[in-house]
């Protein structure tokens, strides 16, 4: 009985430390390559950047919680649209993190020079994420 207690209590630090470290690793990386930042400055609403870093930690937590929990939904039409809303803002998420990445690296002002991108650059980058967003719907409904 003590013994299972201790590994039950043990294995909880051990995940609560885990996942504090991931969370303030992913964290340190999304405020290096400056997408909160940059999205505030963007929107010209800077001065709200602390509750912008506030709703990122929130959001990955609740992700998270809803991630490993999988809450089951009571109204079968308010889950798709649930679904729906999670897949639209994880791709836009993931397609801020990567144009915010190729940006940080250089990716897309080298990758246009390269194969002579005159006009159009614009249209390249919202492809980009479009097809960003695409992949985290088709990856969450199927």
């Amino acid at each position: 009985m003590f013994r299972e207690w201790c590994t039950g209590a043990a294995l909880l630090i051990i995940g609560i430390c885990s996942g504090g470290l991931v969370a303030a690793g992913m964290f340190a990386f999304v405020t290096m390559i400056g997408v909160v930042s940059r999205m505030a400055a963007w929107t010209k609403s800077v001065r709200h950047i602390f509750l912008y870093e506030d709703l990122v930690v929130i959001g990955a937590a609740v992700g998270n919680i809803l991630f490993l929990y999988e809450p089951g939904l009571v109204m079968p039409q308010m889950g798709a649209t649930l679904r729906l809303a999670f897949g639209f803002f994880a791709g836009v998420n993931i397609g801020c993190l990567s144009i915010a990445l190729a940006e940080l690296l250089n990716v897309v002002p080298i990758f246009s020079r390269r194969i002579k991108l005159n006009r159009g650059l614009t249209a390249f980058v919202l492809t980009f994420a479009f097809g960003k967003l695409a992949g985290s719907v088709i990856d969450l409904f199927f």
